[in-house]
């Protein structure tokens, strides 16, 4: 009776931690989904602080299809890294996204504007196939950075034996 207890209570156990058991790691298309939301939250800040709403307009006419997929793909991370709570957590994300490049314009005063100008005319001139490479590269800032999927830690070098 006593073991059967302790295992019931173990299986309890993995049940409930499950969603913290969840391999929080990135797949590429994860990551490449979340350097596009992070682009995408960076400009509609950008229209907001700075009154680009028209080339806000623009992007997101031009990338909507590509922006809901990078959505979707994003949800399909935080579901299976955080369980039922993979919502609660996306919803989190872009807030905090938001939020970041928020404090970035006040922090960077009138620069913030004039290299928003800049970023809406490359990403305008982006063709759609490229938008995930395009956000890659301009590397946008966000807190939220779990490892790669398949990534290995970096091993100590070998000692050197003594003779």
């Amino acid at each position: 009776m006593t073991k059967t207890r302790t295992f019931i209570a173990a299986i309890c156990g993995i049940a409930i931690a499950g969603p913290a058991l969840a391999d929080g790691c990135l797949r590429p298309e994860e990551r490449s989904a979340l350097d596009v939301r992070a682009l995408q939250s960076y400009l509609m800040v950008s229209a907001l602080q700075c009154r680009q709403a028209e080339p806000y307009n623009q992007f997101m006419r031009r990338f909507g299809g590509d922006l809901a997929n990078a959505n979707r793909t994003a949800a399909v991370h935080f579901t299976r890294t955080y369980g039922g709570q993979g919502r609660t957590r996306q919803d989190s994300f872009n807030t905090t996204l938001a939020n970041e490049h928020s404090e970035d314009a006040i922090r960077s005063g009138s620069f913030f504007c004039t290299d928003a100008t800049a970023l809406f005319a490359q990403a305008l001139a982006t063709p759609s196939s490229d938008l995930a490479k395009f956000a890659a590269e301009r590397n946008i800032p966000q807190s939220y950075t779990p490892g790669e999927c398949g990534a290995t830690p970096a091993r100590p070098a070998a000692r050197a034996s003594r003779r």
